[in-house]
C-alpha cells in the first residue's frame, strides 16, 4: 500500500429533539447545542474536498454549515439516509408498548424480522453497500466527510470488518455516539483501514492527514 490513499470521515448528526424512536425517514431537528458539540471541527481550517449528506435534515443541515464554513461542494445523496423502520418510524418508544415484543424480535434478528412496512434489512444493507462502493470508485485521494446516520456506519463497520450484518449484535456491539467520526483511509481495490473509531471531533488525530493540507 505505497500509494496516496484517500480518506473518509463517516460522522454521525448531532442529537435530535424528539423523544427517543426510530428515526429512519421521519424528519426530526437537531436539539438545541448539537452543533456546539462540532465546534472543534468548524474551527479547523478546511480538511476535505468535498462534504456528502444524507438528505435527512438532522444530517443535512450540518452538512449545509460545514460547506458553507470551507467553502466546499455538497452533494446530498438519498442511499446515505437511515433505515427506513415503517409503521414504526419516529414513533416514541412510550407509543409502542403493546409492540414492544415485535421490537425486541427486530433488535435480536433484523434481518428476519422486518417491522411492519420497513425497508428490510437485506435491501438497506445493499443500498448502504452500493453507496460504500460509488464513493470509493471516485475517491482516489480526495479527503471526504459524509455526514449520515449510525445504522449507516455500523453497515460500513460491519462491512470492513467482514462482521454479521444479519444479526442484531451489529448494532448494540459497535456505538456511535451522536457528533462522533470515524476515518477511513482507503487504496484503490477497496483496500481499507479504520484509523479512528467513533471519535468526538476534540479527540481526532488530525495530524496523519496534514500531508493531504496544501502548504
Amino acid at each position: 500500500m505505497t500509494d496516496k490513499p484517500g480518506c473518509v470521515h463517516l460522522l454521525r448528526h448531532g442529537p435530535v429533539a424528539g423523544e427517543p424512536a426510530l428515526y429512519g425517514r421521519t424528519e426530526v431537528a437537531l436539539a438545541a447545542g448539537a452543533q456546539g458539540l462540532l465546534a472543534p471541527l468548524f474551527a479547523q481550517d478546511c480538511p476535505y474536498d468535498g462534504i456528502i449528506s444524507s438528505p435527512r435534515i438532522r444530517c443535512l443541515h450540518t452538512a449545509q454549515a460545514l460547506a458553507r464554513r470551507w467553502a466546499l461542494p455538497l452533494a446530498v445523496l438519498p442511499e446515505w439516509a437511515e433505515l427506513d423502520f415503517g409503521r414504526f418510524d419516529g414513533r416514541p418508544f412510550s407509543e409502542l408498548t403493546a409492540q414492544w415484543a415485535e421490537l425486541e424480535a427486530f433488535w435480536q434478528a433484523p434481518a428476519v424480522h422486518t417491522l411492519p412496512e420497513a425497508e428490510p434489512l437485506a435491501v438497506f444493507h445493499d443500498r448502504v453497500l452500493a453507496a460504500w462502493q460509488a464513493l470509493l470508485a471516485q475517491l482516489g485521494a480526495q479527503r471526504l466527510l459524509v455526514v449520515t446516520h449510525g445504522g449507516v456506519i455500523r453497515q460500513i463497520l460491519g462491512h470492513l470488518l467482514g462482521a454479521d450484518w444479519r444479526q442484531g449484535a451489529l448494532q448494540s456491539a459497535l456505538h456511535l455516539p451522536y457528533a462522533s467520526l470515524t476515518r477511513i483511509w482507503c487504496w484503490p481495490g477497496e483496500v481499507c483501514q479504520i484509523r479512528q473509531l467513533a471519535a468526538l471531533p476534540q479527540q481526532l488525530l488530525w495530524q496523519e492527514e496534514a500531508q493531504w493540507r496544501p502548504a
